[in-house]
């Protein structure tokens, strides 16, 4: 009787944990390599809000973007909203999304709202209902799949979710918790007051005095087995292609050797921060990272006006400290940092730094919004910011006309034409000056400049080709198509430079491709 009542638990406890299917039940992955990756586009959207579902009560809910406390609640966003307007990503260009994490969430109210954004977790063995049902997910990433955009989720291995007004790591507090329900799962509680102390990053709470969330010991052998155990069925389960990994500063590296293996699929980390040495070591651990050291480079550059030589320096160090450059996440905004018209209103300015992170060396991530020219919340003096910077997309009624969707779109659809040499190869500089950067990239040429759009610049630019085309080559603005450049005799091209960013390709290497009506 003992026997069988020990067995009838087991089968109990693991029914209850439904996330877990039975071997015989989980569906077969094609891992999705790095090398695969390499040439994918990722289009990041927040779950809550990116789209209702068609028959959402309340279809204008959190549009205004103006009520503090009615967006950092839930806006109703969920998997089936997003599997009706996978057309709208798909036809900007972009082959792959990154959703927020999936598990199910704490409810309980806090000073900074619900966590609707999935970095609190409650339970890691549940799918968090706001957006949908297990099965809704998994339709999610077949839908996907069908259109051929791959499914990179977002997860946290470093902390769960916050409890208000109570001390971390008691009895009663990290009962609340699925698996981790044993106070030896966490650090003992502490904030970080040096960020310089990779000891207090590593070991101490996030989130502040007010809001500690609560920190996983994965020192701890039996804590690091279920998050390893956790993320390989997470994977498996809904048939994940990559995964996006916060906050991965925080957590010892050698974890994240054994949870991205586990995982078996491509992984791009998190680590929030400038430096370029301190950045690129966590590249021995996972496959790639967010480019945060470029991020700040290019917003310094564009946004505030400063000389693109930064851009020269910046690529350089990324070159020096990093395994692998073309793996790196390239990005202007997103969830945690502000809007870039936040900073910088000019779409002009906009469109300049779109094209370098589109085509530049690395893995293009835009925030779902920057193609309708979102900029938070400009009445308020932190507008661009959390929360501002997360609005629900459906306010723009999801318009494929405005010249930011069709700038990105354009340039995406030429991206899907070149050789796999482009994405393996590094980009050249072809000049550098304080307004100006242009850079050669297999036999792409792509020229921005930071002067805006009220500056009415007129320069004339000979650029060497140094042999990359043959004189006489015509060679097209895919971005303004009666413009047409002309290799001289000696190799050199002749750039006729405005506002506007410029990619040149070779016109007869377009035949057939419909760009340009060729």
């Amino acid at each position: 009787m003992k026997f069988f009542s020990i067995l009838l638990i087991s089968l109990s406890l693991l029914l209850s944990n439904s996330f877990f299917l039975t071997f015989s039940n989980i569906p077969q992955v094609s891992a999705r390599t790095a090398n695969e990756w390499r040439q994918r586009t990722i289009y990041q959207l927040l779950t809550d809000r990116f789209a209702q579902p068609s028959n959402a009560k309340n279809q204008t809910l959190c549009e205004s973007n103006k009520v503090e406390y009615e967006v950092r609640r839930y806006c109703g966003g969920t998997f089936k909203g997003i599997i009706e307007n996978l057309d709208y990503i798909k036809n900007l260009g972009f082959d792959a999304i990154w959703i927020s994490p999936v598990v199910t969430q704490f409810e309980e109210e806090t000073q900074f709202g619900l966590g609707w954004h999935g970095y609190w977790a409650q339970n890691m063995y549940s799918i968090n209902p706001h957006f949908g049902t297990e099965q809704d997910l998994k339709n999610l990433v077949e839908a996907a799949h069908k259109k051929g955009i791959w499914v990179m989720v977002d997860v946290v291995a470093n902390h769960m979710g916050p409890q208000r007004g109570k001390k971390p790591k008691t009895e009663e507090y990290v009962k609340q918790y699925t698996p981790f329900n044993n106070t030896s799962n966490y650090h003992e509680y502490c904030n970080i007051h040096n960020w310089n102390d990779q000891n207090e990053v590593e070991y101490c709470s996030i989130g502040g005095e007010d809001l500690p969330l609560p920190d996983l010991d994965t020192e701890n052998p039996q804590t690091a087995s279920l998050l390893i155990d956790w993320i390989s069925s997470l994977v498996k389960t809904y048939n994940f292609d990559g995964i996006r990994i916060d906050t991965v500063k925080h957590v010892r590296k050698p974890f994240w050797a054994d949870f991205t293996k586990s995982a078996g699929v491509f992984s791009i980390g998190e680590v929030f921060d400038g430096n370029h040495g301190y950045v690129s070591d966590y590249q021995n651990y996972m496959d790639a990272l967010l480019g945060y050291p470029l991020y700040y480079t290019l917003n310094s550059v564009y946004a505030d006006g400063n000389s693109m030589y930064g851009i020269r320096d910046a690529l350089n160090q990324n070159r020096q400290s990093f395994k692998d450059t073309n793996l790196l996440g390239n990005f202007l905004d997103g969830h945690d940092v502000p809007r870039f018209l936040s900073k910088k209103s000019d779409q002009s300015i906009l469109r300049n730094a779109l094209a370098f992170i589109l085509l530049a060396d690395g893995i293009p991530v835009v925030y779902q919004g920057t193609e309708q020219n979102f900029n938070g919340n400009p009445t308020v003096s932190y507008g661009g910011n959390d929360p501002w910077n997360r609005e629900a997309l459906w306010s723009s009624k999801y318009s494929q006309s405005t010249p930011t969707y069709q700038f990105i779109s354009t340039i995406l659809t030429f991206r899907k034409l070149l050789p796999s040499k482009f994405f393996s190869e590094l980009s050249v500089e072809a000049w550098v000056d304080a307004n100006i950067y242009m850079f050669f990239k297999d036999r792409v040429m792509v020229v921005t400049s930071n002067y805006g759009k009220d500056s009415g610049v007129s320069r004339d630019i000979i650029v060497q080709g140094n042999g990359r085309w043959s004189p006489g080559t015509d060679m097209v603005n895919i971005l303004k198509c009666d413009e047409i450049v002309k290799v001289d005799v000696n190799g050199n091209l002749l750039i006729k430079l405005n506002q506007e960013p410029k990619v040149l390709y070779p016109m007869k290497e377009l035949n057939g491709s419909g760009l340009c009506k060729l």
